[in-house]
């Protein structure tokens, strides 16, 4: 992970600390919770951008969360960052980029 996700996680963190102050919070140790402490319904994040998406007239409304991890892929190995890319994504073969 590079410097700027690092920062994001401890933000993230110090943010979920203030939550299991609450006497509602059950700790399970899961990194995205909801603010009882239970981990967050993997469809959430979606339909949240769905949402969003509804608001913003001017926007293709097909985008998915994969998008961005498409886009993201895509701007890097454009920036020439070639193997850096496969490992953050996690891939070991080029061939799994494309």
């Amino acid at each position: 992970m590079d410097d700027q996700v690092m920062k994001l996680l401890k933000k993230h963190l110090l943010q979920q600390n203030k939550i299991k102050n609450s006497h509602h919070y059950m700790d399970k140790n899961f990194v995205f919770t909801s603010p009882e402490g239970y981990p967050l319904v993997q469809k959430l994040p979606a339909i949240r951008l769905q949402r969003l998406l509804k608001k913003l007239p001017h926007i293709n409304k097909e985008i998915t969360l994969f998008s961005f991890r498409h886009a993201h892929t895509s701007l890097l190995i454009e920036a020439g960052v070639g193997l850096k890319t496969q490992q953050r994504l996690g891939h070991t073969e080029k061939a799994s980029q494309q």
